[in-house]
């Protein structure tokens, strides 16, 4: 009685612990089910968090491009090369221009730009222009080389009218290039003040609030032009500053309008041997050079921009430009051979070293909307601009253009039509310049010359956008 019982028990305690047993296999078969379907739904999750955090990323980026095909034909008369005279025809240039536009909204208050840019003559070539740092993305690289034009970070000091720019600035193709190049504003300061790529700072105070004035603005801006980092090794020149304030608004009443001033100092201005490639150019040796002083002298420019975009819903535009450069040379410069002494504007045989000089230029153009909705409404316009005997075109370097307009001292004409052929997306621009110097100024050392040198350029280009 008492083994039945006791089997009994056990019967009852061995079941028990067996459903005991089953129901911890179930609960953690089902808690292995569970954490495997949160698991996978926490991964679902993290995925769609890390594709709206990417998305949410790449619409603060956007990138876009410019890609433009050219034909030139040049004719040159009374050219110097080598020291000499000669006359040239060149029927064909092909040349393509690529740019990659590049923007990234770090924050609200933090933009970067950038601009990345190749630009080739066609095929195998051996064209060389000697050029400095301001100009090089603006000339065919013979190597086909990708150059950075633009890479600069826009920062907007929170609840002031304030901003800082730093980087390599947009300080190429302003205005009025828009008018020739068919498209929005691309840069802060006028063509003619400059037109090239130059590292610095800027600082902007909006004063539209003070002022009471549309698109009133106040800017700073400091820029070194080059920077002697070999000063231990021997190499001993000065390095050359900018220092600008400027003042743009909007004509009182007035729509679609630029109204500019503005003064730069340039402190160390570059010595001789900057320009080495040049010498050799015209026939000079820059290894003879025995001694030079540690800078060129300083100077202010001084320039003023006045712009009217589609007057009174007409279809026409127009500008006008002025700009003044006062040089101040030493009275030393580079030494030649050991008895010839060159300084800016000035030699020692004509003993005119450490003259002061002033250039101006004057730069004016008008461009014509057609009123042809069949054609897309294409454009015409015309650009005249005369540059006086002591204009130098220091900050210049021809906007892309294989010559520049801009920097002669004498006058330059250009016409050209622009056709439409996808809005806003694709366009053509057939134009002739034609540029007659009065003195020859590619080398702003030693006392300028006549020049009788004339450059006829007919151009075609296609420009596509996306």
């Amino acid at each position: 009685m008492i083994l039945r019982k006791g089997m009994g028990f056990l019967v009852i305690t061995f079941t028990f612990m067996f459903c005991i047993l089953g129901v911890l296999v179930f609960a953690q078969e089902t808690a292995a089910d569970d954490l495997k379907i949160l698991t996978e739904d926490l991964a679902e999750i993290s995925e769609r968090l890390d594709k709206v955090e990417t998305k949410s990323i790449l619409d603060r980026v956007t990138i876009g491009g410019e890609f433009r095909t050219r034909l030139d034909y040049f004719k040159y008369e009374d050219t110097i090369a080598s020291g000499k005279e000669s006359d040239a025809e060149v029927p064909e240039i092909w040349s393509n221009r690529l740019r990659l536009n590049l923007k990234a909204e770090v924050t609200e208050d933090l933009i970067f730009h950038g601009r990345l840019a190749y630009f080739k003559l066609w095929g195998t070539t051996n064209f060389d222009t000697p050029a400095l740092d301001l100009s090089y993305p603006s000339i065919p690289d013979s190597e086909g080389n990708v150059h950075v034009e633009r890479a600069y970070v826009d920062y907007f000091l929170p609840g002031t009218p304030v901003s800082i720019t730093i980087g390599r600035l947009p300080t190429s193709e302003g205005p009025p290039n828009e008018f020739r190049d068919n498209t929005t504003r691309k840069a802060t300061y006028p063509r003619l003040f400059v037109d090239g790529e130059a590292d610095g700072i800027i600082s902007t105070f909006v004063l539209d609030d003070w002022t009471g004035l549309t698109n009133s603005i106040f800017r700073t801006a400091y820029v070194k032009l080059n920077q002697n980092y070999l000063k231990d090794e021997g190499v001993d020149f000065d390095d050359s500053r900018v220092l600008t304030v400027l003042f743009e608004t909007q004509v009182p009443h007035v729509d679609r309008s630029i109204l500019w001033f503005s003064f730069a100092k340039i402190f160390d201005l570059p010595t001789v041997e900057s320009y080495a490639d040049l010498l050799e150019a015209y026939g000079l040796d820059p290894d003879v050079i025995t001694s030079s002083p540690k800078d060129s002298g300083h100077g202010e420019v001084y320039s003023f921009h006045l712009q009217f975009n589609d007057i009174m819903r007409s279809g026409l535009d127009c500008f006008g430009s002025f700009a003044l450069i006062s040089v101040h040379p030493r009275s030393r410069g580079a030494v030649f051979g050991g008895f010839y002494e060159a300084g800016m504007f000035g030699d020692s045989l004509n003993g005119n070293l450490g003259d002061d000089h002033d250039g101006y230029s004057i730069y004016l153009g008008l461009r014509y909307s057609l009123p042809n909705a069949g054609l897309k409404y294409p454009k015409v316009g015309f650009e005249y601009n005369h540059g006086s005997k002591y204009w130098m075109g220091l900050f210049s370097s021809g906007g892309g253009d294989l010559v520049n307009k801009l920097s002669v001292a004498g006058d330059a004409y250009e016409i050209y039509y622009i056709q439409p052929i996808i809005e806003k997306r694709m366009f053509c621009r057939l134009g002739g310049v034609y540029m007659d110097w009065d003195y020859d100024n590619s080398i702003p050392f030693g006392t300028v010359q006549d020049s009788d040198m004339t450059t006829t350029n007919i151009y075609l280009l296609m420009d596509v956008r996306f």
